[in-house]
């Protein structure tokens, strides 16, 4: 398919110089800023840059330095409008001031490469490179070049440079996963896209790149995730994404997902013949699949089992086929099957271990806790001291709730073996569940320590960062919870939450209608939902589904906070009063319920008490929101000095959620507007704040 050509302006408006510019231009952009215009010019490419940057090329009293700044400034602002002849014209007007300008060498290189003119770019690379050897960003433009050529072992040992120079550049290391997939090293792939995710989850083509890695290495579920999650990215501009998921829908089956991709691709490219068709083919394949009467295969669908085996009236089947077939269905997934068949074997031999551990597993699977922890009993009247068996137990007692049985039962495993995983997993359970959050993280960290395959342990240490608002830790150790098993439910839906509380709403909606396709009443999963209406400002919408939520859950305390936030964005405080101090009487130190107090007092004007709970949830952890809370309750309490303080600090600390990211910038608004009634200096500009 000529698509390669789309997926080459894809790479290069992503991998290449979205990030590329942002790294190697702004920094040679830096310099003693005399006024504005020169900190708008040197910002993101927008068209206030634009205005700035013309403004001091038009200004004959700048320097040199500026005016060469502000044409490569200028440039940059072209090249992500895809105005490549005003780019060019502005890089050539930079080096011309300055020929010896790096980052507008890499600009009129890449514009170069972009207009067909390899050779030229390729020179304007290689002196970069060589005026800067030390600097990653010129080896990361020549491996791009390089890799457009197909030359893929140059390209390779180009983005070796630039990550030997700076191990932390994820345009490199997609850059690079690229050219391992084309050149067919698709697990030397997989781990590059994996650094440029950890580094930075939104870099351009990186879930696009690590797709097709999982592709080449036929897995289809997996590679239909990233491609989805690269179009949750950029829905407007990932045509290879869709085609790529096109063909792996249809691969599987299902032509009805097929033909829609294959359909918002035609309305962009809408003469594209390969596209044509490719749909053609999907929607003859589903005329004759409803022709025979058959269903095309569902994603979300386990694979049917085999009817259990009749025991023959002549010849009883023995014990040991019964308990082997009983394995191949809890293989299938048929744990209901499993069950039967083992039910069977243990009424003749009750103290089976082979038929006691298998039904175990497979009550656990079908979360029939009691039944199973019926079946661990008997096991351990077996065998006593057995160390695995007795961590069993305890995961199943903390499961239930049952935490001093669980501690009871981890405690003694972990003291018949120091090396359980499992019992360090268990008693950091029952840890996380009696509000020892950050005590459960040792036990969680020992117990991978030990063992880096259990993904319940990655799942449930992703729980606790994330109860302690670390989502970029729990989005770590969720994602590597769905590289051991790609089915952990669990995992997934934290996931999509934790996309969405970081603001990549698109994003966190894959993971969260995926889980929803498959058991439409996860709670996680629907609070997600909710989640997504109340971001967007459905707020009625929003209250509906958390009741439903919290119907279910009366005591999970998230629902209840969140739907407190949607009742202040209906404008109903007294609503939103109730939720919180539920959540609160039982939770006295809940950082997000003290936080979301505050603001609800302040709703109510009593900013006393408001001022109260936000020192107590601040106390525990600064956040942008809570602060910006508390300097809005000082600014209406006339206290000045600690409003404009407090306004100060939001602008300054790092946003861990969508609510930090909207408050921090109404306290950028609110600083701008204080320096105004504030001056300073010798009235110069800049403001004392």
């Amino acid at each position: 398919m000529r698509l390669r050509p789309t997926c080459t302006d894809a790479a290069v408006s992503g991998v290449r110089f979205q990030l590329l510019l942002a790294l190697a231009l702004l920094p040679a952009l830096a310099g003693p800023a005399r006024a504005g215009d020169v900190e708008d010019c040197k910002g993101p490419p927008t068209d206030k840059a634009e205005a700035a940057c013309s403004a001091i090329i038009s200004d004959a009293a700048r320097s040199t330095d500026d005016r060469s700044k502000a044409f490569a400034g200028r440039s940059r602002f072209y090249i992500a409008r895809g105005k490549i002849d005003q780019a060019l014209g502005d890089a050539d007007a930079a080096l011309q001031l300055n020929p010896q300008f790096v980052s507008a060498l890499i600009a009129r290189g890449y514009v170069q490469q972009r207009k067909g003119s390899l050779d030229q770019a390729r020179a304007d690379f290689d002196r970069a490179i060589e005026l800067e050897p030390k600097s990653p960003f010129g080896y990361l433009a020549r491996g791009n070049l390089r890799a457009d050529q197909r030359a893929w072992t140059d390209a390779i040992s180009d983005y070796d440079q630039a990550i030997t120079l700076r191990q932390d550049l994820p345009a490199a290391h997609v850059g690079r996963a690229r050219a391992y997939v084309e050149s067919g090293q698709p697990d030397a792939a997989l781990a590059d896209a994996n650094t440029a995710i950890a580094v930075n989850a939104s870099t351009p083509n990186a879930f696009y790149w690590r797709g097709q890695a999982y592709r080449r290495k036929g897995d289809i579920d997996r590679a239909i995730e990233d491609f989805s999650r690269a179009i949750a990215q950029a829905p407007q501009t990932e045509r290879n994404a869709y085609f790529a998921r096109a063909q792996l829908y249809s691969a599987k089956g299902d032509y009805a997902r097929a033909i829609a991709d294959f359909d918002r691709l035609l309305t962009v490219l809408p003469g594209n013949k390969e596209i044509q068709e490719q749909r053609q083919q999907a929607v003859a394949m589903q005329a004759e699949l409803a022709k025979s009467g058959a269903a095309a295969p569902s994603p979300t669908t386990p694979a049917p089992a085999a009817p259990a085996a009749q025991p023959s009236a002549a010849v009883p089947a023995s014990s040991n086929q019964q308990i082997e077939q009983a394995k191949q269905f809890i293989a299938q997934g048929n744990f209901a099957g499993a069950i039967n068949n083992l039910g069977q074997v243990l009424s003749g031999d009750p103290r089976n271990e082979a038929a006691l551990r298998l039904r175990t597993q497979a009550y656990s699977r079908l979360n029939r806790l009691a039944e199973a922890r019926n079946d661990l009993n008997d096991l351990l009247k077996l065998k006593p001291d057995d160390p695995q068996l007795l961590a069993f137990r305890a995961l199943n007692a903390a499961s239930l709730r049952q935490f001093d049985d669980a501690t009871a039962d981890a405690t003694r495993a972990i003291t018949l073996d120091q090396n359980n995983s499992l019992a360090y997993l268990a008693r950091g359970l029952v840890k996380a569940n009696t509000g020892k959050v950050k005590d459960a993280l040792a036990d969680y960290d020992h117990s991978i320590s030990l063992n880096t395959k259990e993904t319940l342990a990655f799942t449930e240490r992703g729980l606790a960062y994330f109860n302690l608002n670390q989502l970029d830790k729990a989005l770590l150790d969720f994602d590597q919870a769905l590289a051991l098993v790609p089915t952990n439910l669990i995992a997934k839906s934290w996931r999509g939450l934790a996309l969405m509380l970081k603001g990549r709403t698109d994003e966190g909606l894959v993971d969260i209608n995926a889980v929803l396709e498959r058991v439409p009443n996860n709670p996680t999963a629907q609070l997600g939902r909710g989640l997504a209406m109340l971001t967007s400002a459905q707020y009625d919408r929003a209250i509906a589904a958390f009741d439903q939520i919290v119907a279910r859950a009366p005591n999970d305390p998230f629902a209840h906070v969140l739907r407190a936030r949607a009742y202040l964005g209906a404008k109903k405080p007294d609503d939103a009063m109730k939720d919180l101090n539920l959540v609160l009487s039982s939770r006295p130190n809940d950082q997000a319920a003290l936080t979301l107090r505050g603001i609800t007092w302040s709703t109510l004007r009593n900013y006393d008490k408001a001022v109260e709970d936000l020192d107590r949830a601040i106390a525990q952890k600064e956040t942008v929101e809570g602060v910006f809370a508390r300097a809005k309750a000082h600014e209406a309490l006339n206290h000045t000095d600690k409003a404009t303080e407090d306004f100060r600090k939001a602008t300054q600390l790092a946003p861990s959620s969508v609510f930090d990211v909207l408050a921090q910038a109404e306290s950028k608004r609110k600083i701008q507007e204080l320096s105004k009634k504030v001056p300073c200096g010798t009235g110069q500009g800049g403001t004392c704040l």
